[in-house]
């Protein structure tokens, strides 16, 4: 879809897949496809278009060739985009064969909200930046991406003031960039289970539907705000936190 990162998801536990796929979706992704086996991915990785593929190593159907490693390898060859390989720390020898693909980051399972998160953003910004990753990195960065048509822009957390919610998007301004860009999904999702707490504790919200940087208030009125960005509407029971 526009606007989104499309991702692509190989996983043969179809309970650990509908998860994986429940999260990247309440996170503002598209999810392409869920393929459970190594022919229907490989056909997908052919025929389908996606930006990041997140593929387990083993994919348990028994053949060594048939594996996450060799769709790796095939997206390589094909797609030329970040790749993520879900792992268990028990697959020393596998991981070992992984990284000689210099995949752009580590998920390992079990799976959580936060290290999912953080690996997509690590992966795109690797591949960007053709940096090869550290195995199990789970460092939370201080940046997210955003597909703004076919181009991936990189926005820090720390270089945006102004938060909206717009029907299923929320706007999001930043000193970065002159125009809003859009994220899919709800501002409560975002400010809760996106925005790093150091980050979000920066926030306010002045409205049901916008959240503003405290730092750039510089007065406050009955029913607006003055910012360093310009005026904005407060509800009727907003208070500046000390």
């Amino acid at each position: 879809m526009e606007n989104e990162i499309d991702i692509l998801i190989v996983e043969d536990e179809a309970l650990i897949a509908h998860n994986i796929k429940m999260l990247l979706q309440e996170f503002g992704y598209n999810v392409t496809a869920v393929c459970y086996k190594y022919i229907t991915a490989k056909i997908a990785i052919e025929q389908l278009d996606f930006d990041v593929l997140i593929t387990d190593i083993n994919l348990g159907d028994g053949i060594e060739k048939r594996s996450g490693i060799e769709l790796a390898q095939l997206v390589k060859n094909t797609k030329n985009c970040p790749v993520i390989f879900l792992t268990a720390f028990s697959d020393k020898d596998t991981i070992s064969k992984a990284t000689t693909l210099f995949p752009s980051a580590y998920l390992v399972k079990p799976i959580n909200e936060a290290n999912l998160f953080a690996a997509v953003q690590l992966a795109v910004n690797n591949f960007i930046n053709a940096k090869p990753t550290l195995a199990f990195q789970q460092a939370e960065p201080d940046y997210f991406f955003i597909k703004n048509g076919n181009t991936l822009i990189k926005l820090y957390w720390v270089n945006i003031y102004h938060l909206e919610s717009v029907k299923n998007y929320v706007k999001i301004k930043s000193s970065d960039h002159l125009t809003p860009l859009l994220h899919r999904g709800s501002l409560q999702n975002f400010m809760g289970k996106l925005m790093p707490n150091q980050i979000r504790n920066t926030f306010i919200k002045i409205n049901r539907s916008e959240a503003l940087l405290k730092r750039c208030i510089l007065k406050v009125k009955p029913s607006i705000v003055e910012t360093t960005f310009g005026e904005f509407n407060v509800s009727s029971d907003f208070k500046l936190e000390e």
